[in-house]
């Protein structure tokens, strides 16, 4: 009955652990899977399998890439992840078990895990880090199962090097596990001559094997004591890592020195160390995860998948603040035909919240390139999304950044680049059958013409070139609407640009470009402007020119009677009329 006990009360840690990983990746952090995702592209190509295995630590890369593309899915990402985390602590439960066994300390073994689920929460962590950590363990659990001393020392001096080649500095926890189990070994049969000769050989082992690396490949030498590509930033290394490296090492020698005694209160024991593990696990998972940077990930997912309801829908909770994410929703607004009449309903940051400036990093220039590419800027998306993708960091290609590029080849007719795209794409798990459908489309004028989108945005694009201007965003937009009278979201963005640059004669002057896009009535945001110019020069709506709903008349009236008359008029206009242009126009800085 006790051994019943003890077997439940393992089982249900360990099952508490898998369940608490998938559904914390499943609900809350999703988008983190797919951002993952987007940054790599793996091949099932054999070059593609020898440019990973020619360095340090290239199995456990490519292995590690290899199951982060399937968080395209991101259940099936969290179910891995979950799957990775049980594997660790099971592995770090049996190499305990070696050197002492006691159950009632079972709990300890789930630190590890803790610790990774906490570096994964990181949205530039790498899972050829957790991988290389399981073969490393694995490792080590074959060592400590062979009985003979000459056949588990061999096996152990051997294949440390290929273990190094594998999966990189991770093989440190072998090297040091092995020399824990061979001086508790000693403790029983006092050969301390072979234990310590055998830790020397080790210690030599550990410190050639990067320095014989280097004499092959051009890597600092610190990574390659360190880690090649357990971070996206290769010159970072994370505490979290030392944190991992110390809990894998030291947990499992650590049931050797816990008080025996305290196994004769099996219960308290358990219940302790249950409550401490939610305390870490709550204190380690707070501290790593970022709500601000998920919420702008998951605003990057929707609008890379289009779901433009969805990102609606999610300002609508709660509205964005960033750039970023204020940038996604714009864009959503302008897809659904609702930016004129909805745009200041929501935190509005300047114009940098519409087509930021150009940054020189991976991830903030792609709903940049997004936005440009659904106007009609083809070669300015395409920009944007290829210097992107030169910018991560560990030099990664990116599935999401070669399915763009191959669209804005096929747009612009350079049918020989899309290829080049499409071919490498057609060797992925998850764009495959995209790409094979896509290269149909090479060389075939009228059906990419027919198509929904890309023959859309093929009337749309300019048609002559001219010079990019950061500074002049209205202008370039303006030259989309004269070039095609109907791309009514370039009109919008340049009336939305000139609202929030608070620009009131560009406005005065573009206004008029839009009377053949079809509008059923004057957008909101346009009509809060036009009274609001009325109302400078004039004392009554008699005669005004534009038809302003009679909703507005009366908000603008209240507007300015508050605004002249009450001394505290900020505040309570803010209130009243946040959601306005006027609120806008008024209190919030010129960006």
């Amino acid at each position: 009955m006790k051994l019943m006990t003890q077997n439940l009360n393992k089982i249900i840690f360990t099952l508490a652990l898998a369940i608490a990983v998938f559904l914390f990746f499943t609900i809350f952090y999703s988008s983190h899977l797919h951002y993952q995702e987007q940054f790599q592209l793996f091949l099932f190509d054999a070059l593609y399998w020898q440019e990973r295995i020619s360095i340090p630590g290239g199995l456990a890369d490519y292995l590690g890439e290899f199951i982060t593309q399937f968080y395209y899915n991101s259940w099936i990402g969290a179910a891995l992840i979950s799957i990775l985390l049980v594997a660790v602590q099971q592995l770090i439960w049996f190499i305990s078990k070696g050197f002492k066994r006691a159950d009632s300390f079972y709990p300890l073994t789930l630190l590890p895990s803790i610790a990774i689920w906490a570096f994964l929460c990181d949205e530039n962590a790498m899972l050829s880090f957790v991988i290389a950590i399981i073969i490393s363990l694995v490792f080590t659990l074959f060592y400590s199962k062979i009985n003979l001393n000459i056949i588990r020392i061999s096996y152990g001096v051997l294949l440390l090097p290929l273990l190094y080649w594998c999966i990189g500095s991770a093989f440190y926890i072998a090297v040091i596990l092995i020399v824990f189990h061979e001086w508790f070994i000693t403790a029983k049969s006092k050969k301390v001559f072979l234990a310590l000769l055998l830790t020397i050989v080790l210690v030599a082992i550990s410190i050639a094997c990067p320095l014989l690396a280097q004499k092959w490949i051009q890597y600092p030498l610190a990574n390659l004591f360190t880690g090649i590509n357990y971070y996206r930033f290769p010159a970072v290394l994370p505490y979290t890592v030392l944190v991992i490296f110390f809990l894998a090492i030291f947990i499992p020698p650590l049931f050797i020195i816990l008080p025996a005694k305290l196994k004769k209160h099996g219960n308290i024991v358990i219940i302790a160390q249950m409550i401490s593990l939610i305390g870490i696990a709550y204190l380690s998972i707070s501290f790593t995860t970022n709500s601000a940077k998920e919420e702008a990930l998951e605003y990057d997912y929707l609008v890379r998948t289009q779901k433009w309801s969805e990102v609606i829908k999610k300002a609508e909770k709660k509205s964005p603040t960033s750039p970023f994410s204020v940038t996604c929703l714009n864009l959503a607004l302008a897809k659904t035909n609702q930016l004129g009449d909805r745009m200041f309903t929501f935190y509005q940051n300047g114009v940098e919240g519409l087509l930021p400036v150009f940054q020189r990093d991976f991830t903030s220039p792609l709903p940049t390139s997004e936005a440009y590419y659904h106007l009609g800027m083809i070669n300015t998306a395409q920009r944007y999304t290829f210097e992107a993708m030169e910018a991560i960091p560990n030099f990664r290609k990116s599935a999401r950044a070669y399915k763009r590029l191959a669209e804005t080849n096929l747009i612009n007719g350079q049918y020989e680049v899309a290829a080049k795209y499409l071919y490498a794409l057609s060797q992925t798990l998850f764009y495959k059958k995209w790409a094979e459908e896509t290269l149909t489309y090479l060389y075939n004028e009228e059906k990419i013409n027919k198509h929904p989108e890309w023959g859309k945005l093929r009337r749309l694009r300019y048609q002559e070139d001219f010079l990019f201007s950061p500074t002049e965003q209205d202008i370039m937009l303006g030259l989309l609407v004269q070039h095609n009278k109907e791309n009514k979201m370039a009109f919008e963005y340049m009336l939305a640009h000139t609202l929030l640059s608070k620009n009131i004669d560009s406005f005065m002057r573009y206004y008029p470009l839009g009377k053949d896009l079809s509008y059923n009535h004057i957008p909101r945001s346009y009509q809060e402007l036009l009274v609001f110019v009325w109302t400078q020069q004039n004392k009554s709506f008699d005669g005004m020119p534009w038809s302003i709903s009679e909703s507005v008349k009366q908000s603008v009236t209240d507007f300015a009677r508050i605004y002249i008359k009450q001394p505290d008029a900020e505040t309570i206009l803010k209130q009243r009329f946040g959601n306005t242009y006027w609120s806008y126009l008024l209190f919030e800085a010129k960006n």
